[in-house]
């Protein structure tokens, strides 16, 4: 009795002992896993602290947000026709009156500077009402004009005279030398004429040296006078041109071109029958 008495308590003992024992393991268990929570939640917490404070706002894609973009309509077929038709019928805009009118005093000016004030006083006694015309030889011999003067002056001294040339003599010599040669010219003035032999200065005797002083005034140069100079050459290609203009000849092209216009016009003017034809 006293054995089986001795053995319960010892059962009872083992059986308190080890539960016992699994209590405190549980309890040693649970703090652990509950430290180890602990532990990890302050982990999650400081990585998520430094992710917000280093990483930006992710912006939202082109695609989510042209879904927030309200939706164009095109209009409707028959509205689109509408329209077309309407501009169809649309007459187009035309210049504007005074658009017009302010034109029309820039042609009328044109028109003018070619045509008005044809006439002027001769310049010249040898010189007629007309611009960039000279009396006829026949004339001016009727006249008693044998000698025609013009001002010139010395490229070296700088000397300024008055120079005259005989007018038979010269446009004798002159209208021969363009019987000769016209055929050989091709409508082009020679070297002879396009760089001219100037006189001898009578002061300083400068050969090649006296230029002719040409008249800023185109309506009173000398024509005849450097006609029978053989200086025409000297005059430039816009005051050639002048000549052509108010002679009627064509003044488009080179300057042996119209060079060439110039000499035989003037020839012309002064013997309407010789052989100065175009």
């Amino acid at each position: 009795m006293d054995n089986e008495n001795n053995e319960e308590e010892i059962n009872r003992k083992r059986k308190n002992f080890f539960t016992h024992n699994e209590n405190r393991r549980c309890k040693e268990g649970e703090g652990e896993e509950k430290e180890d929570q602990e532990k990890n939640g302050f982990l999650d917490l400081d990585l998520t602290l430094m992710f917000r404070s280093t990483t930006r706002p992710r912006l939202q894609s082109p695609e989510n947000n042209n879904n927030n973009l309200p939706s164009l309509s095109l209009p409707p077929p028959t509205l689109y026709l509408q329209v077309q038709s309407i501009l169809a019928s649309t007459p187009p805009i035309e210049a504007s009156p005074q658009v017009q009118s302010a034109r029309r005093p820039r042609k009328s000016s044109r028109v003018a500077r070619e045509g008005m004030n044809e006439a002027i006083p001769p310049p010249f006694p040898w010189a007629t009402s007309h611009r960039a015309t000279v009396h006829s030889l026949e004339y001016l011999l009727s006249k008693q004009l044998f000698k025609v003067s013009g001002e010139v002056q010395c490229k070296r001294c700088e000397r300024k005279y008055q120079m005259e040339f005989d007018l038979k003599e010269k446009f004798l010599e002159i209208g021969s030398y363009i019987a000769e040669n016209k055929s050989a010219m091709h409508d082009r003035a020679p070297d002879i004429w396009m760089n001219p032999i100037l006189p001898t200065c009578q002061f300083c005797k400068q050969e090649n040296s006296v230029k002719p002083v040409v008249c800023a005034d185109k309506s009173n140069i000398n024509w005849l006078f450097l006609l029978l100079g053989k200086m025409l050459g000297c005059c430039t290609l816009d005051e050639l041109k002048y000549f052509c203009e108010h002679t009627k000849n064509h003044r488009t092209g080179a300057k042996d071109r119209v060079l060439y216009l110039a000499y035989l016009t003037l020839c012309k003017q002064l013997d309407p029958n010789g052989p100065f034809d175009r």
